[in-house]
């Protein structure tokens, strides 16, 4: 037993300090953004616009923010688009409004374009951001170029409120060390065997927790939710803007039968891959190549 305590003992003094400095750059990358702040009409908003060109407004995922944003962005555009990222309600330097549905999200979209003087834009969606994405093709047609969606959400199927069950991490798991451990050691947990540079970019995105703990329970609860507890209002036949869909079959997050009812019903232009994750890991090249093809189709 002592060799047990022992070695544990070990072990904690060797992970701590590693936590310890990884937490500070995760805060640290944090500031460098200099994220700019409007006030909404579901409150304070924190974005980060940067690049000229092409306008490319990024939806993003689940443990997201603007770096996220900007992250997945740059992976996948690089220098030739105008990058927008927002952080959605909850999200660092965003607030949590009473009612943070994917349609007002959508407004906030719309007031954001409108602060910047952008009349219309790509939409690009990850994950838990199809909803709000999705919601914008719909309610504000005359603002978007195209619609692009990667790995994300999409409606799949009516449910009542009583079927819906939290579609999120448990609230044990929020914390700064969980899920620094999570992603440093445990990456199979995301469905990740090993990861490239691109994977580990967007891990270290997901720290700190603290500034985005809102925004991940809200998701849970309500945003991975609303396309289907609410699928009327989700008739995605009805967008018109053209649309990019780029997914791996064994998404272990966003289901690829999900994905297949949304081609049959939106007929949209597809980067589908046998393999990959939820992070497309080894496909990134691919998806980008055929993002910006799409942009430059319908630019």
């Amino acid at each position: 037993m002592n060799k047990v305590f022992k070695l544990a003992g070990l072990v904690a003094a060797a992970i701590v300090p590693l936590y310890v400095i990884d937490r500070r750059q995760a805060y640290k990358r944090l500031e460098e953004y200099r994220a700019s702040a409007f006030t909404s009409e579901f409150g304070k908003m924190a974005y980060v616009d940067e690049g000229q060109g092409e306008v490319v407004l990024i939806s993003h995922g689940i443990f997201g923010g603007y770096d996220q944003g900007m992250v997945s962005l740059q992976g996948v555009v690089g220098e030739g688009c105008r990058k927008i990222a927002l952080s959605r309600f909850g999200y660092p330097g965003s607030e949590l409004p009473p009612e943070p549905t994917p349609q007002n999200q959508a407004a906030v979209f719309a007031e954001l374009l409108d602060r910047l003087n952008v009349e219309k834009t790509f939409v690009l969606a990850t994950s838990a951001g199809g909803a709000a994405a999705i919601s914008f093709a719909l309610l504000y047609p005359e603002r978007i170029k195209g619609l692009i969606l990667i790995s994300s959400g999409v409606p799949s199927g009516k449910i009542t409120p009583e079927q819906a069950k939290p579609a999120g991490p448990p609230r044990a798991l929020l914390s700064d060390f969980t899920i620094w451990l999570s992603t440093k050691f445990m990456r199979p947990v995301f469905g990740v065997m090993f990861g490239s540079k691109a994977d580990k970019a967007f891990f270290q995105t997901m720290l700190p927790i603290k500034v985005r703990r809102g925004g991940i329970e809200a998701d849970a609860k309500l945003t991975n939710l609303d396309m289907d507890v609410h699928y009327e209002k989700y008739p995605v036949e009805e967008i018109k803007a053209p649309i990019l869909v780029i997914h791996a079959k064994d998404d272990p997050v966003a289901k690829f039968g999900s994905i297949e009812k949304f081609i049959s019903r939106t007929h949209p232009e597809t980067a589908i891959f046998e393999n990959g994750g939820h992070l497309l890991s080894g496909h990134q090249p691919e998806g980008s190549t055929a993002i910006k093809q799409f942009i430059s189709r319908h630019a």
